[in-house]
């Protein structure tokens, strides 16, 4: 048991090694550092001493370090070497496993996005609500990759599974069955609403780009147009920008943030647009769908809704003896400057949900319509 204290020691050292690399810190370890290796000592020794029932150390292992990650990076990740792999195929994929986005709110698996008629969609799970349970697994209080790992592993054998789901008003739980079923790319949709033509992208991916230059082309005698950007977290940064680009016309440019050095450059360019865009967010609103939404801020674009999700970060897997570490290697900022990671982009106009009603789209549709916006937040 001494020794896999010890070990636990040393893979904090190595993942602050780790994390030292990439964000670039800057000075000596000190004493800071020392000090942290005894603390966690001192916290395993306790532990062991004190709690009711026989202590895991692997399981505090893990514990610590995807902690110690997620406190730098919130959406980064340390998965161990027994893992690796079935994650690396996940981050490979082109498709969640049954159309299921996942992110993270307080200790949950979050809902941020269901693919159209995928399985995840077809069971009735929403953006916004939490899982509790993947196939009998608790998923609370750990990794999300822990989720996408049983979720991949069941469709990969061609499973049914049960889910344990909270619903978006945290009143209560209800268990859906996700069908063992092929699932397909989203792709942008316009729907013509009293008169103004709401757009929904499905995946930020450039094999959308084409469909949705089509369907914005055939509205362009439109006065204004709403982007609805809430459940929206699929696809890739570079289509982000050509995303953007197509809804408000003529060209994109935002440099990404590091901690050293430049980051990438986002850019695009696309024929002018003379329409007003108003554009919905929410907490579903992540990493690539939130990257559109930064784009279209710095254009101008009034967003109605409440806080995003807070991940805009370009990830890089990092190995370990032990396993691998994710991190944010870039990121974009906020219109303060400040890197959007584990904080979300603020609205324009804060309008709150309600139950069988959607407040955020008519607000939306009143703005495009003309109605005076309400002082910023």
């Amino acid at each position: 048991m001494k020794l896999r204290s010890w070990f636990l020691i040393v893979s904090v050292v190595l993942v602050l090694g780790v994390v030292t690399v990439t964000v670039g810190a800057s000075g000596p370890a000190g004493s800071g550092l020392y000090r942290l290796v005894g603390l966690v000592g001192q916290t395993v020794a306790l532990v062991r001493s004190s709690y009711v029932e026989e202590v895991s150390i692997p399981q505090v292992e893990q514990g610590a370090l995807a902690g110690m990650v997620e406190t730098v990076d919130p959406g980064g990740a340390y998965v161990p070497e027994t893992e690796a792999k079935a994650f690396e195929r996940i981050t490979a994929r082109e498709l969640p496993p049954y159309g299921l986005v996942l992110g993270k709110r307080s200790s949950y698996p979050l809902v941020l996005q269901t693919l159209p008629d995928s399985p995840a969609a077809t069971a009735g799970l929403l953006p916004g609500e939490l899982l509790e349970r993947v196939g009998g697994v608790a998923v609370r209080a750990r990794p999300v990759w822990r989720a996408l790992v049983l979720l991949d592993e069941a469709e990969q054998a061609e499973r049914d599974v049960d889910v344990v789901v909270i619903d978006r008003q945290l009143s209560g739980t209800r268990t859906v069955r996700l069908k063992a079923a092929q699932v397909r790319s989203a792709g942008p949709t316009v729907e013509v609403r009293e008169g103004v033509p709401v757009v929904r992208i499905g995946a930020v991916r450039r094999e959308n780009v084409a469909a949705l230059r089509v369907q914005l082309d055939a509205q362009q005698d439109a006065a204004a147009v709403v982007v609805d950007l809430r459940s929206l977290a699929l696809g890739d940064e570079t289509a982000a920008a050509e995303v953007a680009a197509l809804l408000v016309g003529g060209r994109i440019e935002m440099k990404l943030a590091r901690r050293e050095g430049e980051g990438g450059t986002l850019t695009a360019e696309a024929q002018p647009r003379s329409w007003r865009v108003v554009a919905c967010v929410d907490y579903t609103t992540a990493r690539a769908g939130e990257l559109v939404a930064v784009l279209l801020k710095a254009r101008g674009v009034p967003l109605v809704g409440f806080e995003t999700y807070g991940d805009t970060g370009v990830r890089n897997a990092y190995r370990t003896s032990e396993g691998r570490v994710w991190l944010a290697e870039e990121w974009a900022l906020g219109p303060d400057s400040k890197p959007l990671l584990g904080n979300g982009l603020k609205p324009d106009e804060v309008v709150r949900m309600r139950p069988d009603a959607d407040p955020v789209l008519d607000r939306a549709l009143e703005l495009a319509r003309g109605a005076t916006a309400k002082k910023a937040a």
